[in-house]
């Protein structure tokens, strides 16, 4: 369960100030090569509306990944997914999440319109910046007999309920 290796520790997600620092110094940069003559302006533009709709597509996935996983948190709790189907329960508050199965059963109960390829994009996103989260992004989990092995993502379902504000749903009593 353990998807880290010494070079592949986290990278926090800067905050706006920091991502606007980091913009600012590298439209500098790119102005300062372009007065040098060591790039175009065509090449710094480029780069300019490169460096931009990346930062979008990053803004993006930080607003969609805590939606994500807050629409799972609540379908587990709820029912929707379902145990040895959808998910299994690790030992220590983990849980192991089947995406291929997660997708259309969050689709046909009206929780989400991602299809199972965008959800790994942004457990990969989380992985990359959430690892108190999400803890691997690429395990083998055997849900049944022995030919039953499927890739999942492991979450640790209390950091999970942290990241998005949001307390486990009371058990149960009889």
């Amino acid at each position: 369960m353990n998807d880290t290796t010494p070079n592949d520790a986290p990278v926090p997600f800067p905050d706006k100030e920091e991502r606007d620092a980091l913009i600012l110094e590298f439209q500098r940069l790119s102005a300062r090569l372009t007065r040098a003559g060591l790039m175009s302006r065509a090449s710094s533009s480029r780069l300019m509306r490169s460096m931009n709709q990346e930062r979008r597509f990053a803004e993006d996935k930080r607003h969609a990944f805590p939606e994500l996983v807050l629409a799972i948190l609540l379908a587990i709790d709820d029912g929707t997914l379902k145990e040895r189907e959808h998910f299994l329960r690790l030992k220590d508050d983990h849980v192991a999440l089947h995406l291929e199965s997660v997708a259309p059963a969050l689709f046909h109960a009206g929780r989400g319109q991602l299809p199972s390829r965008q959800m790994r994009s942004l457990f990969h996103f989380g992985w990359l910046h959430f690892r108190e989260v999400v803890r691997a992004r690429s395990e083998r989990m055997r849900f049944g007999p022995e030919e039953d092995r499927r890739r999942t993502v492991i979450v640790h379902v209390p950091s999970a309920h942290n990241f998005v504000g949001s307390r486990p749903a009371p058990v149960p009593s009889r």
